[in-house]
């Protein structure tokens, strides 16, 4: 039976509408994105702008963008998902406005300065929030909706330029009017988030315990909702006892090897995003196709096309391919094939010529936009919101982000260039050589995310990373079978994980079954030592994660099947010297 039959009505409708009204955030990065490939003809004429201009123009929203994001993470994880999301709605507001009635152009850059911002941060803290409402069951479809509704957002906003420009395309300002739709999503999003939740795993990390169970039994059956709360709990208390939980976060992040990985993993790959090539369409879609020889209004009316299949392409990938498919396999295949379109567009700028040269690279381009919406696009926020640790989640999603929209910007400023000096084939055989590096990059470097509770992704990227030290010389995994709760109970509180530590290996000591030496180590290595379950410690669950331990780090674990009774299961690992 699947999770969603379990919800009664009013849980699944309160999931659903948590769900819809964060992925308005989504929405208006869509919408302030893909709205000026528009509103520039009209601009152009009306102030008059320069090449220089224009860039500004375009690539300010970016940089606001990046700052946003880096910014954003930092504030969601400090006043909190829902509120921070309210503040960004006010901001989307003004700048919405401020835009439609900018009097120059230095009024104009500030308002888009003002909505790059807002959009940067959504694209952090909308996507972190629905993937800590979501369950595990359904994370990835819902994550996923986010960016559904950015190519929704960028579609509406390819149509309702068409519209406009076709009924008042003879007003010299007809690029406020552009311009002033954005208000409505940001209105739409104000009015939900104010109604909505704050996420219950960010309200457990404030010590809030009680709001936190109260909202998950509000979209999760009580059984589920309580098990969800004990696990939160236990990992927030983890990390409360870790040594590096006095030191700011930044720091902790690179002092602590395996989390920098993660970060350097995770900045790498929103990077990769931007170098598909997919915003080359959906930012100068127009002018490429005014350039294959349609004309002005051919143009704006074709570029529509580029969102409806943007839009088909991730509602595949998003009800379709997500829960049906490991997320690398998705990445892998969407990769090869947006490669190997970027080649075919190429060819097809070097070797035909006229309205057979516009019509195929029109319907090269759309079609590529398709599969990279269905693989690369929506998958990039779901992985990102589930690599990072809780603790560090919205600054590493903030930091992520980041770097996703400087390589925007850079991809972005750099097209029109490259264009003029090469020629469009050369540029997307360029884009077609990155795409089949980054092949490799999925292969060897980025983890595997599908199906695993967010709890579990932490407590094995975290056991997984290679000590440069070992202590001891490589193990084995060691079977005990003649540890019983009559001759072995566990049954401590502490404060904190090193004392956790402490006092079971003094009872197992006592015991005879370690000796001081495992002890230490323990409590040297205690960042290691990923969960704590009830009354006792693990490293880590399965018997095949390990093994993968004891051939990384040359930690022995010894494995208590059948005696020790957990909160979960009956099987207990732990590290000896």
């Amino acid at each position: 039976m699947s999770f969603i039959t379990n919800l009664n009505q009013q849980q699944r409708k309160r999931l659903h509408q948590i769900t819809l009204v964060a992925t308005f955030g989504g929405l208006l990065f869509g919408y302030d994105t893909g709205v000026i490939n528009g509103a520039f003809s009209s601009l152009k004429q009306y102030m008059a702008l320069t090449p220089t201009t224009e860039g500004l123009v375009m690539s300010v929203l970016l940089v606001g963008a990046a700052l946003g994001s880096v910014f954003g993470g930092k504030f969601a994880d400090y006043f909190g998902r829902r509120k921070y999301l309210l503040f960004l709605s006010f901001v989307f507001l003004i700048g919405a406005l401020l835009s439609a009635a900018a009097p120059d152009i230095t009024i104009l850059l500030i308002a888009r300065a003002l909505l790059g911002y807002a959009v940067g941060g959504a694209s952090v803290t909308a996507p972190t929030f629905i993937s800590e409402v979501a369950p595990t069951e359904m994370r990835g479809k819902l994550t996923g909706l986010n960016e559904v509704a950015i190519v929704i957002g960028q579609l509406a906003a390819f149509a309702i330029n068409a519209i406009i420009g076709i009924i008042w395309g003879h007003l010299p300002d007809v690029w406020r009017y552009m311009l002033l739709v954005q208000a409505i999503p940001a209105i739409c999003l104000f009015v939900g988030m104010w109604r909505a939740p704050e996420s219950p795993r960010w309200l457990i990390s404030k010590n809030r315990h009680d709001e936190a169970l109260h909202i998950l039994k509000q979209i999760r059956p009580a059984e589920r909702a309580q098990k969800e709360y004990d696990d939160i709990s236990t990992l927030i208390k983890i990390e409360a006892g870790n040594k590096y939980s006095a030191q700011s976060t930044f720091a902790t992040i690179v002092k602590t090897p395996w989390i920098l990985k993660i970060l350097l993993v995770g900045i790498t790959w929103a990077a990769l995003q931007q170098t598909t090539g997919v915003n080359v369409i959906m930012y100068y879609g127009t002018e490429i196709l005014s350039a294959a020889g349609f004309s002005e209004r051919t143009s704006l009316i074709c570029n529509v096309l580029n969102g409806v299949f943007s839009v088909g392409g991730m509602l595949i990938g998003v009800l379709f391919l997500v829960d049906r498919f490991k997320r690398k396999t998705i990445i892998i295949y969407g990769f090869a094939i947006m490669a190997t379109l970027h080649l075919i567009i190429a060819a097809v700028d070097y070797t035909l010529v006229g309205d057979l040269k516009a019509t195929a690279i029109w319907l090269l381009g759309a079609l590529f936009v398709g599969v990279m919406q269905g693989s690369m696009g929506f998958i990039t926020w779901v992985v990102l919101a589930e690599l990072f640790p809780l603790k560090f989640r919205g600054l590493s999603m903030g930091i992520s982000v980041f770097f996703m929209w400087i390589m925007n910007a850079v991809v972005s400023y750099l097209f029109p260039l490259l264009q003029a000096k090469l020629g469009l084939g050369p540029v997307f055989f360029i884009f077609a050589a990155i795409n089949y590096l980054a092949i490799l990059f999925v292969v060897f470097a980025l983890p595997e995310t599908s199906n695993k509770s967010l709890e579990q992704l932490e407590a094995e990227l975290s056991a997984n990373h290679e000590d440069k030290n070992p202590l001891v010389s490589p193990g084995r995994l060691v079977m005990i079978d003649n540890i019983t709760l009559d001759n072995l109970h566990i049954d401590c509180k502490a404060s904190n994980k090193a004392e956790v530590i402490a006092m079971i290996g003094a009872e197992f000591k006592a015991k005879g079954y370690v000796n001081q030496e495992c002890v230490h180590f323990l409590l040297e290595r205690e960042h290691q030592v990923s969960t704590f379950l009830g009354n006792g410690i693990t490293l880590p669950h399965l018997p095949k994660s390990a093994t993968d331990i004891i051939l990384k780090t040359g930690i022995e674990i010894y494995q208590f099947p059948d005696g020790v009774i957990w909160d979960r299961s009956n099987v207990m690992f732990m590290p000896s010297a």
